[in-house]
């Protein structure tokens, strides 16, 4: 067993999805993205230029800059800890999610959602405040949910997220159920399939996390959760940091109970032992249940 601190700098470099396992970057995206980068300072705090719910766009973005689409998907990207950059690696997975989700036969829009998702230090390497600022984030997305369906009420708007953007997708549904002004448009989240999730295997049961269970109930279509048991990222670097499985390893902990709108789906078969692999593998299963 090596020494914890070198155990926690593999499992930070692995959790984000990186060069760990020699993946050749990608080419600059060129995705049109919502962006809450440098919204937050390197404790976690939202930074005075900014507001809970404010983000910035690359002045492309479907809807909030252009015209109305039928179909939009947004996709978060999740930690990011392994080196310079982090900004351009997680621009370059959001081109590889377009690029999937297009060449799978996906005809909608694709928007990025990126943050600081390379915020914090010490002994975590920074885990605990890029979860803090995945949750925080969520108001952020859920302030764009409903700015695109105040001006584009016949949208159908999904999220698929990789790793801890499941945590920024799970927090904006939790936002928005308790948000009056979204009940109001009659409408809810039409899909949202995290791959690969870094959050604990209860949040959406009704036993322990009743707030995302109620929240997937209410204001989604369905949510496709992408686990695997091969995923080796999640089965160590995850338990190592939060003592815990992960969602995106086992599925809902077993006997505990989700919506009945939620559903597993095991990719183990696809994926194999690579948490950066999602994106390559699962796409044509996302568009199936899209």
């Amino acid at each position: 067993m090596p020494h914890r601190r070198q155990f926690l700098t593999t499992a930070a470099t692995a959790l984000s999805g990186a060069s760990v396992f020699g993946v050749a970057p990608a080419t600059a995206a060129s995705v049109p993205c919502v962006s809450t980068r440098d919204h937050f300072d390197e404790n976690g705090t939202l930074t005075p230029e900014n507001t809970a719910r404010s983000y910035d766009t690359t002045s492309d973005v479907p809807v909030v800059d252009t015209d109305c689409v039928s179909d939009l998907t947004v996709f978060v990207h999740g930690w990011d800890k392994s080196g310079s950059d982090p900004e351009q690696r997680a621009l370059d997975k959001i081109t590889t999610a377009d690029t999937e989700l297009t060449e799978n036969g996906y005809d909608g829009a694709v928007v990025g959602y990126t943050w600081d998702s390379d915020k914090g230090d010490g002994l975590d390497f920074g885990w605990d405040v890029a979860q803090g600022i995945a949750q925080r984030n969520g108001r952020k997305l859920a302030q764009f949910a409903l700015d695109v369906k105040r001006s584009c009420p016949e949208t159908t708007l999904r999220f698929v997220s990789h790793s801890l953007g499941a945590q920024v997708a799970f927090s904006a549904l939790r936002t928005l159920n308790d948000r009056s002004a979204w009940g109001s448009l009659d409408t809810t989240i039409q899909t949202v399939h995290p791959l690969g999730a870094a959050t604990d295997n209860d949040v959406p049961t009704k036993e322990t996390g009743r707030a995302t269970y109620d929240a997937i109930k209410a204001q989604t279509g369905s949510v496709y959760n992408y686990h695997n048991a091969a995923d080796d990222v999640l089965q160590w670097a995850y338990g190592t940091i939060e003592f815990d499985d992960a969602l995106g390893e086992t599925g809902v902990e077993s006997d505990d109970t989700p919506p009945a709108n939620y559903t597993d789906r095991d990719v183990e078969s696809q994926v194999g032992d690579d948490h950066s692999n999602y994106l390559n593998t699962v796409a044509d299963d996302v568009l199936g249940d899209m």
